[in-house]
């Protein structure tokens, strides 16, 4: 199975950032970048997902596949912004581990909740312009969130991952 691997697409943005001899970056390549860094996020916390349901084992099995894919954006940020919340909405907190989500899990939430948004403007918004700074700061957020989810306390990933996997009612 190849999966997608999140550090490729931060490297492929990082080479776009690094174009030396050009001039200015061109706006095509900035707007990449932040692309790139929030789908290195996404590919990162849906793995972690398919990976705590089924095991890493199971990777080639089509399961592992279902959970992996049943992950929409949509849904994903959904779950970020509820976890950011200063108060827990009740179908989140009877999920909550003891001792809370914790500070790397609120930081995860709000990188891909800013990444997405900048990657929906990268995207579709023709009138905006984009920085390299600011390009360099998103993709530094996307490494920085996938460095906490791989450093999670077991019992906080667990209930991040499955309320990203399984809606709660």
């Amino acid at each position: 199975m190849a999966l997608i691997n999140p550090e490729h697409l931060f490297s492929q943005a990082d080479a776009l950032l690094l174009q030396i001899g050009r001039g200015s970056l061109r706006q095509a390549d900035l707007r990449r970048t932040f692309s790139n860094a929030y789908y290195g996020l996404f590919h990162a916390i849906l793995t972690a997902a398919a990976d705590e349901a089924l095991g890493r084992t199971r990777r080639k099995d089509p399961l592992w596949t279902l959970a992996y894919r049943s992950v929409s954006h949509q849904r994903l940020k959904s779950i970020c912004n509820d976890l950011q919340a200063a108060t827990l909405k009740p179908k989140i907190r009877r999920y909550e581990p003891p001792g809370g989500f914790g500070g790397h899990v609120i930081t995860i939430a709000g990188a891909v909740s800013d990444l997405q948004d900048r990657r929906h403007a990268a995207d579709y918004d023709p009138s905006l312009s984009f920085l390299q700074t600011d390009a360099r700061a998103a993709l530094q957020t996307a490494r920085s969130a996938v460095n906490r989810l791989a450093h999670l306390r077991a019992d906080q990933r667990r209930a991040f991952l499955y309320l990203i996997l399984f809606e709660p009612r």
